[in-house]
């Protein structure tokens, strides 16, 4: 597998990352210093929890993808089957958990306000992408190391 392959799935965890450090930005700036080009903050926000700690595990989680990231910016990222299975499987039901409450927020329940906040969700299936992108780089070049098909290290490009 060459730097080019890793730089694909880099490009692509790197975009997710960005969209969902706008969404934390965006629900700040709402919640403190409101501006009329945003939608408001009851829309980014979905009162399961309060505030404080949605930002406290928002930032949790954006401290892990961040160090995802960074490590496949670095190319430090070696292969692992397992883990790729894993992440493939919690980023599948991340989505389908999120998708069918998208489903039922628009056919059955649209009266109850934890189904019908559509910015968190689309701002869950952005996470739920970050597990299968990163899901699918684990699991399709562990599989060829599992295999002892090549042996995993990133050739450098010379200038």
């Amino acid at each position: 597998m060459s730097r080019s392959a890793t730089k694909k799935y880099f490009i692509g965890l790197l975009a997710l990352l960005l969209l969902f450090c706008f969404r934390m930005a965006a629900q700040l700036i709402q919640a403190f210093y409101p501006v009329d080009f945003l939608p408001p903050f009851e829309e980014w926000h979905s009162d399961v929890m309060p505030y404080n700690l949605l930002v406290t595990c928002q930032v949790v989680v954006l401290a892990g993808c961040t160090n995802v990231v960074v490590k496949f910016a670095r190319f430090k990222t070696t292969p692992n089957y397992k883990a790729g299975r894993f992440y493939l499987a919690a980023g599948a039901v991340y989505f389908t958990v999120i998708l069918c409450r998208m489903i039922v927020a628009a056919t059955l329940v649209t009266e109850i306000r934890w189904f019908n906040t559509e910015i968190p969700n689309f701002f869950h299936l952005v996470l739920a992408s970050f597990l299968l992108v990163m899901g699918r780089f684990h699991f399709k070049y562990g599989k060829q190391i599992k295999k002892g098909e090549q042996r995993w290290k990133p050739q450098k490009r010379h200038s």
